[in-house]
Parts: C-alpha cells; structure tokens; sequence
C-alpha cells in the first residue's frame, strides 16, 4: 500500500467559524480511499492511501478531518455509490420529498435543486409531483444513470459557475436538497452561500447529514472516512446558517443511514430559531459531543469493539463450510482495516450495486462479487459490512438460503442473527 504525498492538502482552520484552534479526536492514521475499488487483487493491495485523523474546532465544536483528499480524485473518476440501490433508503426519500412538500406548502409547480445528486433519485420522486428538477453531482457514473432516467443533471462540482449557470436557466430557485452530501464538502462556507444566493426570498433549504452524535455514541467510526470530511451536529450549523441569513425552522432525528439529522430552513434576514430547535440545541450541549472526557476515551473503546468483532467472526467461522461479507461500502475499507480482517478471514464480498461487481477492496484486496455467483446451499458465516440496509439484506438472505447461516452485524451494537 502506497502512502499519498500529493493531492491531497492539510487544513489548519475549521471550515466553518475559521478558527485556528483545533484538538486531534481520534488518528486512523494511513488508509486508502474506501470508494477506491481496484480491478485487480495487485492493484487493490498497493491503493494509495491518506491520513486519517479527525479534529475538532475548539471555537465553535464543528469536527472535521485534518486534510482533503482532492475531489476530482475521489468523485470524478471512480465514483460508484449509488441511492437507488438500497430499498429502504429509496423508501426514506420518498417519505423526505413528501415531508419536505408538506412543510413548505409548496405545492404548485416549483423548481428543485438538488446538490449531490447521483443517480436522481431523490428528484425522481418531485419530478413525479410535477416540479422543475435539476441535479448536481461531480461524480460520472451516477450522473449518466440519472440523465438516462430524464432527471437533468449537471455532471460537475457545486460552486459560483454552477450557481450562475441555473440561474441562467431556473432563476432564483424554490428549494435546495440535499441528501447526506454536505458531509463531502471542503468548501463548506461558500457552498452554504452558494446556495443562500441561489435560493429565491422565503425559499427552503432542506437538507440531511449524518449525526456525529450517534456516531460517537454508538462508536460508527466506519463513517469516518476520506470523502466525509465534515461530521456535523445542530450547534455549529444552527450558528452558522443563522448568521448566514436562514430561519432555522425545524431540525429532527432519524436512523437512515445508522442516523442522520434534517434540517428545514428558509431564507430570510430576521435569523430566527424555532423554540423547539432551541430546546433541541440545549439537548445536544449536553451530550458526548461536548464531552471531552469521553471523547478522548473514544480511540480505545473502538479498538475494543473490533477486536470482539475479529474474534466473534473468527470463533463462528470454524463451524461453517465458507465465510463471506454482505455489501461494500465505502465504510467497509475502514471497519477491515480496524478489525484485522483479510482476505485469509472473508472469502469474497457480495453486493448489489453493479457498479461494483468484479472490483477489488482496497488494501485487503478481496473480490466483490454478484449474488447470482454463490450457492446458498452450504453453511457460511456472514460479516454485513452494509449493516446501515441490515434490515433489506437479512430479508433476502432468508429467501435465498436452503441451509443455515450466521450473520454477524457489527452496528448499531455487535449481534448474531442466525437464519
């Protein structure tokens, strides 16, 4: 495995409040990029890898990582994470995009602007209440799927020429989406801007991103990975789109994608917060995230958990006739790596994103492979390293095997389901 020294650059202030003053949370030290899937076992094992470290702003408590990755190199040329392919996050967005008409009353014909839209799939569902949709996604693959499903879709980074552009077209728009992207932000004040500027007067900006909060709580730490460079919770944000010029109207909880956090806000110069974001702010001060007792406990409670995790895998597999995992994430380069887990551990790895099959994990440089490729006929031991769609792939998995099966699912907590 190669350690990168270009392309990539070191960030010394958040991106957020601009602060100088920023304290190391957690050091994954060196890994590849999880998204970063090989076409060849040579290839995989030598991917290039980045720092990992997380920090955190001691101004305004944003988290982030302490270096980006070059964007181009991680959407733009081997991009292949794809909405549509989980049921139950097809499922949440298309209860999102009712939410989100319900609470605006936007129900005549509007325009919505969705950043980080891959294959569409989240415009579909308002293309389909007879609005005006466009996407934007700097990743290739997905884009080309949505725009061959007739969501427009401009193939390119988030940013002042891109703003111009739909202006050019749209105008000043209704609404701006946006579904666990913001994450993937380095420029995260222009692009908040960005989209201020975009949007008409009293316009909406409604948009999900995973919550830190669980995370931590949880110990997800396979969320963490060089495309997330930002990890978000209520106050740094609350502070920051208010200052910006957003009424903060509503901010809740949900478990999509081992929990993520919704805000809805409008734009407006009266920087007003609703009671209940109030309360939800004064929640959250007293949680972990303003712990820092706890958070520097955090590395060797997560190094704990794997080793139970490798060692649950490793006990159950000397019963079975074969072992593979269940999906390959971007998460999963990481929850390996911190596990110990190989290729001499997990025969192959399954997944259902077509993008994926035939390619190899970076580092362990395990083969993923097609469901259609395995006989379920024989006893396994099964790692689900997708486990935020457990629920989607354990119902299949029942369907399919003759024989029995163990399937370890490592989050939210560690558990064994037998089928």
């Amino acid at each position: 495995m190669t350690k990168a020294n270009s392309n990539y650059k070191i960030i010394n202030k958040c991106r957020l409040c601009g602060s100088e003053q920023l304290s190391k949370i957690i050091d994954f030290n060196c890994s590849p990029l999880g998204n970063n899937l090989q076409k060849t076992n040579k290839l995989a094992k030598n991917a290039t890898s980045f720092d990992l470290v997380v920090m955190n702003c001691i101004d305004c408590n944003h988290f982030q990582l302490n270096s980006a990755v070059s964007p181009e190199l991680l959407y733009a040329t081997n991009y292949t994470y794809l909405s549509g392919v989980g049921l139950s996050f097809v499922n949440h967005i298309k209860d999102y995009v009712d939410w989100i008409l319900k609470k605006t009353k936007l129900h005549e014909k509007c325009t919505v602007i969705d950043i980080g839209s891959n294959d569409g799939t989240c415009l579909k569902y308002f293309q389909k209440k007879g609005h005006n949709v466009c996407g934007v996604d700097p990743a290739l693959k997905p884009s080309k799927i949505a725009i061959s499903d007739g969501i427009p879709t401009i193939n390119n980074f988030f940013n002042k020429k891109v703003v111009i552009e739909l202006l050019s077209k749209y105008g000043k728009v209704d609404i701006v989406t946006s579904q666990n992207a913001l994450a993937h932000v380095d420029d995260l004040k222009s692009t908040f801007e960005n989209i201020h500027y975009l949007l008409k007067d009293k316009g909406y900006f409604v948009f999900e991103v995973g919550y830190f909060k669980r995370v931590i709580e949880l110990m997800q730490f396979d969320t963490i990975y060089h495309e997330h460079i930002d990890y978000h919770h209520a106050g740094p944000l609350v502070r920051f789109l208010t200052n910006l010029g957003f009424n903060v109207i509503e901010i809740n909880e949900n478990k999509i994608q081992g929990g993520s956090i919704r805000f809805l806000l409008q734009k407006s110069n009266k920087n007003f917060v609703n009671k209940k974001v109030n309360n939800f702010l004064i929640s959250e001060k007293n949680s972990i995230l303003y712990n820092h007792t706890k958070l520097v406990l955090w590395e060797h409670n997560i190094k704990l958990k794997m080793k139970n995790l490798k060692d649950l895998y490793l006990t159950l597999k000397q019963d079975k006739e074969f072992s593979f995992a269940y999906g390959a994430p971007t998460k999963a380069t990481l929850l390996l790596k911190i596990a110990d887990l190989s290729k001499n551990d997990i025969e192959f790895i399954v997944d259902d994103n077509k993008l994926k099959i035939g390619r190899y994990m970076p580092q362990t440089g395990i083969k993923i492979v097609s469901s259609n490729r395995i006989k379920f006929n024989k006893s396994a031991i099964i790692l689900l390293l997708a486990w935020n769609f457990a629920d989607d792939i354990i119902i299949n998995l029942k369907k399919k095997y003759k024989v029995s099966a163990t399937i370890i699912v490592p989050f939210p907590s560690l558990r064994v389901i037998e089928i």
